[in-house]
């Protein structure tokens, strides 16, 4: 799909543009309050064609339904405001643009999930994807991910070649190379400016209406900036030699600023012993003959098994043995920042993740697709996703309009509520009432297996209705958001939020109301 990018006032080149749109739009929909156990935060879904006027649209469209209360809405003690899952074939190269600025703007993450694909505009949107940390002067900080199994491409802006015979035909070949040369030079803007390295952007410039660079192995996340979800790393079986090569690999192209490649296997067999200058013991896998520019990479000199959770390009600083780090990594398993060549400066054009960089560990050109079937598991089971789901029954029809529904969630909107069911482990139940912290809870219910919450968010200037229904391993909430504090609440909100509550059944568990 080419990607239309704004003309200069050529009325005829311009009426082509608009004539290639199709008619439908990209549209932006509310699929839960809870992303995952990494993101316990609003998850939305772009999907479909991105035309022009979509980077205005998805915004207005996002103001509304990212309204809510608690936690899940607020970002203050760090992580995204949001997840945004895309699935788009591509569409107006502009409004990818205007997207990804406003997901950088609003830390608003991004994420193309197993089963869909992202590409030509869209991937310039998914460049967008960001955090936000409020200490250790952090601040904005990347955070686009894309899961095994999921389609993330890139190519160059171009015209069809209807386009092109009816410029030559009607004497505008000369302004359309001009137009071409300088979405060209626009694209290599952004991409530069959303920290894609310089060593891919001639592939991918020079792919075509029918080519793309694919985001499909180690390397290429590394080019991009991007990365997989989380998960233990042990579950990628990777010998702790493999390690070595491809951490080490990683390190020496940041240092040397070359395309990554695969370090020869001969670094394993030359390695010598040495101190940090606080003294700490290490490993020192050589790298080159010339050490008081790089002697090589090391681990600490305990760590000759398992998995690596930190490495460091070394120099020799003295008497043979004294070495200090030029780049390192670092590996968090268990939430933590997880860090490859950071040394401060601006976040959003570094390596950092709270949580594993796995990608590190692996080899360069290994298919992601190829990823072991327990990583795949593992990730879906981070996102509350339990094997055969129900979501609760209703023994009365609610007044409502459906906006979206997955096997493990259904949003609606009735009455200017908006109404979200999700289902998935037993932790959801007590996550709810964690959630309410912070907020001014007005009723509040706890029995063992049923939970409400009702109150109003003085920071959004919302108000809700929350229930949590739990059947042994199994948990289900619902959440009614009202834009509006309880006071404003109309008679018909009252309504309805009574009936959510009163006809809903989850598994045989229920409120005392329930009928």
């Amino acid at each position: 799909m080419p990607f239309r990018f704004p003309a200069r006032p050529f009325f005829f080149l311009a009426t082509l543009l608009l004539c290639a749109q199709s008619a439908s739009s990209a549209e932006l929909t509310l699929v839960s309050f809870r992303y995952s156990d990494d993101a316990p935060v609003v998850h939305l879904r772009l999907e479909g064609e991105i035309r022009a006027e979509d980077g205005e649209r998805v915004e207005e469209a996002f103001a509304q339904l990212a309204r809510c209360s608690g936690a899940a809405c607020n970002n203050d003690f760090g992580g995204p405001r949001a997840v945004v899952s895309l699935s788009s074939p591509g569409g107006s190269y502009s409004a990818g643009v205007k997207l990804a600025d406003f997901f950088r703007n609003n830390t608003i993450a991004t994420v193309v999930e197993v089963g869909d694909s992202c590409v030509s505009a869209c991937a310039m949107a998914f460049l967008g994807g960001s955090s936000f940390w409020p200490t250790g002067g952090i601040g904005t900080f990347i955070d686009r991910t894309i899961e095994p199994g999921a389609r993330v491409g890139f190519h160059s802006p171009y015209f069809t070649e209807e386009t092109a015979v009816a410029a030559v035909r009607s004497g505008q070949l000369g302004q359309l190379l001009e137009l071409t040369r300088l979405a060209i030079a626009d694209i290599v803007k952004n991409l530069t400016r959303y920290s894609v390295s310089q060593h891919v952007l001639d592939r991918i410039i020079s792919m075509g209406p029918e080519g793309f660079y694919e985001v499909d192995t180690p390397a290429a996340l590394f080019a991009i900036r991007a990365q997989l979800p989380s998960f233990d790393p042990a579950l990628l079986n990777i010998p702790f030699e493999n390690q070595i090569l491809n951490v080490c690999s990683r390190l020496a192209a940041l240092h040397y600023e070359q395309p990554l490649g695969l370090l020869d296997a001969s670094l394993l067999e030359d390695t010598n012993d040495g101190r940090t200058p606080e003294g700490d013991r290490i490993r020192l896998y050589d790298l080159a003959d010339r050490p008081l520019n790089v002697a090589g990479c090391g681990v600490p000199h305990d760590k000759q098994s398992g998995t690596i959770d930190t490495m460091s390009l070394y120099r020799l600083v003295s008497d043979g043995e004294i070495f200090e780090p030029l780049l390192s990594f670092h590996n968090s398993k268990d939430g933590g920042w997880s860090s490859l060549g950071y040394r401060g400066g601006r976040a959003t054009d570094a390596f950092i993740k709270l949580g594993p960089l796995n990608h590190v560990l692996m080899a360069p050109d290994e298919k992601l697709n190829d990823l072991p079937r327990a990583v795949w598991e593992e990730i879906e089971a981070a996102k509350g996703r339990v094997a055969n789901p129900h979501l609760p029954s209703h023994n009365r029809p609610w007044p409502v309009e459906t906006l979206a529904a997955t096997q493990w969630s259904r949003s609606y909107l009735g009455e200017g509520l908006t109404i979200v069911e999700q289902t998935g482990p037993a932790k959801l139940f007590e996550e709810l009432a964690e959630q309410a912290e912070g907020t001014s809870i007005l009723y509040s219910q706890d029995k063992p297996d049923t939970l409400v919450r009702s109150g109003e968010d003085t920071e959004t200037g919302t108000s809700y209705y929350w229930l949590a229904l739990r059947s042994r391993n199994r948990a289900a909430t619902i959440r009614v958001e009202a834009p509006v504090p309880a006071a404003g609440l109309t008679n018909a909100q009252k309504s309805l939020m009574s009936l959510v509550a009163c006809s809903s059944d989850f598994e045989g568990v229920h409120l005392g109301c329930f009928k």
